[in-house]
C-alpha cells in the first residue's frame, strides 16, 4: 500500500484501495524513519560529542519527506503536499518525545507538550485530510 494519502476515498460500489481514517492516520507516521530514529539515538551516549542529537535530528527530518516523494515514485501514486508537511511535523513531535535533540538535558515542560501533540497532531492531519 502506498504511503501517500488517496485524494478520493473508495466510494460505495466501487473496487479502488479502500482507505479508512485509520490508514489516513498512520500514513502521517513516518515509522520507517522513526525506527531510524530510535535506534540511531540511543548511541547517543556512546558518542563523544554531546550535541549528537541535533544533526541526527535534522537528517531524519530531512529523510522524512525524502522517503515519501521515493514512495510515490515507485507506487505511482504522488503524495499531496500537505502530507508531506503534516509527516514532517509528526516525525518531529515523535522524535522530541522520544528523545529531545537539544543536547544534554531534558526539557520536562516539552516532554507532556510533545505527548499531547504526538496524539493530536496526526489526528487533526488526518481529520484535514478526511474533509478535503
Amino acid at each position: 500500500m502506498p504511503l501517500a494519502i488517496l485524494r478520493h476515498p473508495r466510494s460505495p460500489g466501487s473496487e479502488s484501495l479502500d482507505e479508512t481514517d485509520l490508514d489516513r492516520i498512520l500514513k502521517l507516521v513516518p515509522t520507517e524513519v522513526l525506527a531510524f530514529y530510535a535506534a540511531a539515538v540511543t548511541l547517543g551516549p556512546q558518542v563523544a560529542w554531546v550535541y549528537f542529537r541535533l544533526p541526527l535530528f535534522a537528517l531524519s527530518v530531512c529523510l522524512v519527506p525524502l522517503v515519501l516523494f521515493l514512495d510515490g515514485r515507485a507506487t505511482g501514486i504522488r503524495a499531496p503536499a500537505p502530507q508531506f508537511v503534516l509527516r514532517t511535523l509528526t516525525f518531529m513531535t515523535f522524535a522530541t518525545t522520544i528523545g529531545c535533540p537539544d543536547g544534554p538535558g531534558e526539557l520536562v515542560a516539552v516532554q507532556w507538550i510533545s505527548g499531547l501533540a504526538v496524539i493530536i497532531v496526526p489526528l487533526a492531519g488526518a481529520w484535514l485530510f478526511a474533509r478535503s
